[in-house]
């Protein structure tokens, strides 16, 4: 029998430490990693923020020619929007496996601190105010629509000095591992409009 090719995205709001967890991923399972972000680095190395459109788009045409030729393949996504929904729903009729591993913060504020610190790295900037509007949306499409479309997900909270596993599930089947952490991933949820 032909393996399932593989979609893994790898989602949470901006500084919850997407990036260094799709590298790693892509990395350890040897697959591809797709990347808005390190597209508009790739386009304009000294102002990757004059790049963002183009990267978008470069990133959406990458996204669905994986899915044509059937390849497996890592993305990291903030999920803030519902654009990586279509393209779930086109990798599952496609015959993907579709995973998600959603990180998140106890918040907005932690996000904005980590950003300005990854900007005095040397790397790419997100306006605070993006960063706070795409906390709340990130978590809550999350929560209410992404896991649902994906054949497994994680919940990782990545507020302490190693990631921890707080949930996974299938749909809207859940198995909680950290019991308080989830409560308060629910407390998010719940102060969302």
């Amino acid at each position: 029998m032909e393996e399932r090719p593989q979609l893994l995205i790898v989602g949470g709001p901006n500084g919850s430490g997407k990036t260094t967890l799709a590298i790693e991923y892509a990395d350890e399972l040897a697959l591809p990693y797709v990347s808005a972000d390190a597209i508009a680095a790739t386009l304009n190395p000294l102002n990757p923020a004059a790049a963002e459109i183009a990267a978008a788009r470069q990133f959406i045409r990458a996204i669905e020619a994986n899915i044509s030729q059937k390849l497996s393949f890592v993305c990291e996504s903030t999920l803030s929007g519902l654009t990586m929904r279509n393209f779930l729903a086109s990798a599952r009729d496609t015959g993907y496996t579709v995973s998600i591993a959603f990180l998140f913060v106890e918040s907005a504020g932690v996000c904005v601190a980590r950003v300005a610190e990854r900007v005095r790295a040397g790397g790419h900037d997100v306006p605070e105010s993006d960063i706070r509007r795409r906390f709340t949306r990130s978590i809550r499409n999350f929560w209410s629509t992404y896991r649902e479309l994906a054949d497994s997900w994680v919940l990782l909270y990545n507020g302490a000095m190693t990631l921890e596993d707080i949930a996974v599930g299938a749909g809207d089947q859940t198995a909680v591992r950290d019991s308080d952490l989830f409560a308060a991933f629910l407390a998010l949820v719940g102060d969302l409009p």
